[in-house]
Order: C-alpha cells, then sequence, then structure tokens
C-alpha cells in the first residue's frame, strides 16, 4: 500500500484530469489555445501514471496483468485500431490518433485496473467522493451560468460573451447545449451520490437543493439524449436499491426529504416558469435581449416531431456504403462527407470541415475501423458487465459494487446510441467511460 499522502495526492490527481478534459467543450479553451491544453492534460497524466508506478511498483502483478483475459482484449482492440488508422494513412492526424488510442488505455484503463486493485475499501470511497465534489461543483457554476443566459436572454458576462447558441436555450460555457447536457447528465449522477452520503447530515438540504436545480438545467437544454440516459440511470438506480437497499430507499423517501424535494421544485419553478421576470431584470441591467423567446416545451415538442434531427441522414450513408467500410473502415478520412448535405445535415458553421460527428458511436467505429474494430470495441465494453451479471447470478446474489458498475456502463451504452464515446478521444465522456471500465475490471477477478 502507498502513504497516506501519496493516496490523497491520487485521489485528488484524478477528478482534476477530468475536470480538466472537460475544457474541451468550454469556449474559454480558445483563450488558453490547444497547445496549453495539450502540455497540461500530458504532464497531468504522466503524473498520474507515475504516482501510480512509484506507490504500486511492488503491487502490480506483471503476471496477472498479461494473463488477464480482459486485458488481452484491451490490446487487441487497440492493436486493431492502430492497423485500421495506419492502413487508412491521412497524415499526421492518423498518427496521433494511434497514439491516443494506445495512451488512454495505457493511461485509463489499465493503470486505473492497478490503482483500484491495490487500494482499500476506503479510498475507493474517498476517490469516488472527490471525483462526485469536484464534478458537482463545476456542474453548479456552468448551471448558475445556464440560469443567467435564460433569464437575461443574454451570452453576455462582464461584458464577454461565451456562447454563441440561443440564450433561451441555455449552453453555458460550451458551444452547444450537447456539450452542456453531456456535462450536468454526469453532474447529476454525482449529485446523487453525494446526496446519498449525506442523508444524515443537516448540510444535505443545499445537496439537494443544487441538485434539483441542475435537473431544472438539464430541462432547459432540451438535450434528449442526456435526459433520456440520466431518467434511465434513475429507474435502474432506484430498482437496485428496492431489491438491496429498502432502507435506504425509506431514507431517502423520508417525510423531510419530500418536503425538502416540494419545496425546491416549488423555487425552481417559480424561477423557470414566470418569464415576466426576465423582462424585469433586463431593464435593471440594461440588457439587450434576442427577440425570439422560445419555452423548453416548445423546442422539446419541434425535436420530437423531428426524430433523429437529421443523425439518421448521416447513418443511412455510412450503411448504404457499407462495402468500403466493412474490411478496415475509412480511419479519419470521413468519405461519408461526400455523400451528404452537410450545410442542412449540420450547419452552416460546418460548411468545409474536414470531420464530422457520427452521433452514433457504433456507426463510428464502424466506419473509421471497420466491422472488426466494432466487434472489439464491443467485446472490450461489455466483457465487464455481462461477467459481473453472471458472477451475480452464479452467487445468488445482488452486489452493490459491480450493480452500479453494470448501470453506470448501461446508461452511458445509452448515451452512445445518439452521441459519440471514442475510446481514443481525450474528452470528458471517453475520460469517463475509461475510468469506469478501469475500475470495472477489477471486479472480474475479485474472489
Amino acid at each position: 500500500m502507498t502513504s497516506k499522502s501519496k493516496k490523497s495526492y491520487i485521489e485528488t490527481l484524478i477528478p482534476i484530469i477530468i475536470l480538466f478534459v472537460s475544457t474541451t467543450g468550454w469556449y474559454s479553451l480558445d483563450y488558453v489555445g490547444m497547445k496549453a491544453f495539450w502540455i497540461g492534460f500530458f504532464l497531468l497524466s504522466f503524473t498520474y501514471a507515475f504516482l501510480i508506478l512509484k506507490d504500486f511498483k511492488w503491487n502490480t502483478g506483471i503476471k496477472r496483468l498479461v494473463t488477464n483475459r480482459y486485458n488481452i482484449i484491451l490490446i487487441l482492440y487497440t492493436l486493431w485500431v492502430s492497423i485500421s488508422y495506419l492502413y487508412n494513412y491521412n497524415g499526421r492526424g492518423s498518427l496521433l490518433y494511434t497514439f491516443k488510442v494506445w495512451f488512454m488505455i495505457i493511461f485509463y484503463v489499465i493503470l486505473t485496473e492497478i490503482y483500484i486493485d491495490n487500494i482499500t475499501k476506503e479510498n475507493k470511497k474517498i476517490l469516488i467522493h472527490n471525483i462526485s465534489k469536484y464534478i458537482f461543483i463545476l456542474g453548479v457554476f456552468h448551471s448558475v451560468i445556464g440560469l443567467y443566459q435564460f433569464i437575461t436572454l443574454s451570452n453576455k458576462v462582464f461584458g464577454v460573451v461565451i456562447s454563441d447558441w440561443h440564450p433561451y436555450n441555455p449552453a453555458a460555457m460550451y458551444g452547444n447545449v450537447n456539450g452542456f447536457g453531456t456535462y450536468l447528465f454526469i453532474s447529476i449522477i454525482c449529485g446523487f451520490n453525494l446526496f446519498i452520503e449525506g442523508l444524515n447530515k443537516k448540510s444535505n438540504k443545499y445537496t439537494t437543493f443544487l441538485l434539483i436545480f441542475q435537473m431544472y438545467m438539464i430541462y432547459l437544454t432540451v438535450s434528449r439524449t442526456s435526459i433520456v440516459s440520466l431518467i434511465a440511470y434513475f429507474i435502474f438506480i432506484l430498482i437496485l436499491f428496492f431489491i438491496k437497499k429498502k432502507e435506504l430507499l425509506v431514507k431517502i423517501f423520508s417525510k423531510n426529504n419530500v418536503i425538502l424535494f416540494i419545496i425546491c421544485n416549488l423555487i425552481m419553478l417559480s424561477i423557470i416558469k414566470l418569464p415576466q421576470h426576465r423582462g424585469y431584470i433586463n431593464e435593471l441591467l440594461h440588457k439587450e435581449t434576442v427577440e425570439e423567446e422560445r419555452t423548453a416545451e416548445n423546442m422539446l415538442k419541434e425535436k420530437n416531431s423531428k426524430g433523429f434531427n437529421n443523425r439518421s441522414i448521416i447513418w443511412n450513408a455510412v450503411g448504404d456504403n457499407y462495402t468500403e467500410y466493412i474490411c478496415f473502415g475509412d480511419g479519419l478520412k470521413y468519405n461519408v462527407l461526400d455523400r451528404i448535405d452537410v450545410i442542412n445535415v449540420i450547419s452552416e458553421r460546418s460548411e468545409g470541415v474536414d470531420r464530422i460527428s457520427y452521433h452514433n458511436t457504433l456507426v463510428r467505429y464502424f466506419a473509421s475501423n471497420g466491422v472488426l474494430g466494432l466487434v472489439l470495441f464491443l467485446a472490450m465494453y461489455f466483457a465487464i458487465p455481462l461477467k459481473l451479471f453472471i458472477n451475480m447470478i452464479k452467487r445468488r446474489e445482488v452486489e452493490m459494487e459491480s450493480s452500479i458498475i453494470i448501470i453506470l456502463l448501461a446508461v452511458t451504452f445509452m448515451y452512445m446510441q445518439m452521441e459519440e464515446v471514442y475510446m481514443g478521444e481525450i474528452g470528458f465522456m471517453s475520460i469517463i467511460t475509461n475510468l469506469v471500465l478501469g475500475y470495472g475490471s477489477t471486479l472480474l477477478t475479485r474472489k
């Protein structure tokens, strides 16, 4: 085991890294610059690796790592992705993506596996608490900005334009509402964990209000993928509590908590549902407002009427030309761009781009890395939840830690059906997913 001081470093460093990569969705990154971002990310990552290897060098169990069947799947996946990118060589970008895939898998799945496998249950709790706290606090910060945009109908904060998205559909410091919605999806899950931890504390009423506050903000984003995935998480987790922790459900829905829930909802409804407040505040602040004002209900209805919001056009374009992808994919060539009207399908800002989002993780793997790349990704992703589920059936016991990992991977997979979570990308959802896979892999060999 590592020393107490080193433990605290790693337990704090991991949430800092998570928050740092989330800045890729911020407009503030434009002021920092990509070079500074890469330098910061790699410094944090190598510090993370150094602390883990230094602290656990005698406990890494090289033989165990090499013979672990899950790690074999990881290596096969990474090898094939590398082969498909190099086969479709497209300049330095292909080499960079090949490097990033290896880097992310080794640093944030395998090293996380080493770390989690060598710490105590108490340290796991501290790590999860720190991650939840850091993410949730930043979620509150974003939500305050989002509410400011919604109320004032302005994207200017202290004279600085922080987003070019419609302020009546708040995006906080993100370039679109999907980025904001994605962050809130994870932040609300973290907030719920903090709420559960503090059930017996008086200060929990503040966590409760801030949790409900973020729930209203994710609704205002009208980011359907994140909203549906979040609803699924709460359904699964409450079913788990009903099966395994009925006493916890009783505490959650205690009389005091129900009253608190009602009060918090009334406060938020009074803000969200009384648009005339916007006019008063704008007059006080001498703000110029946008002419168009729309409600979340109207936007949600409009989005639902459009179905997949033109995303199916991209998917169909890949499916119609599947023969050119089936062996090695097209790497980073994005041949689909020649077969869709980018301006009408995506946006005017996308004119002339050489890369787009496929808005579906499975389509991305098939298009970029071929059918074998897709199969290896599915094997890598589902090996953990399937094995944990089978183990619980064999033991005839519902185990909390395994069940929560299964739920997190399940709702993330739901999210993947409308957005990309590519393991080789350096971004918020990708690093969260890698860490969950690294954590879950340690449960496979547990007796």
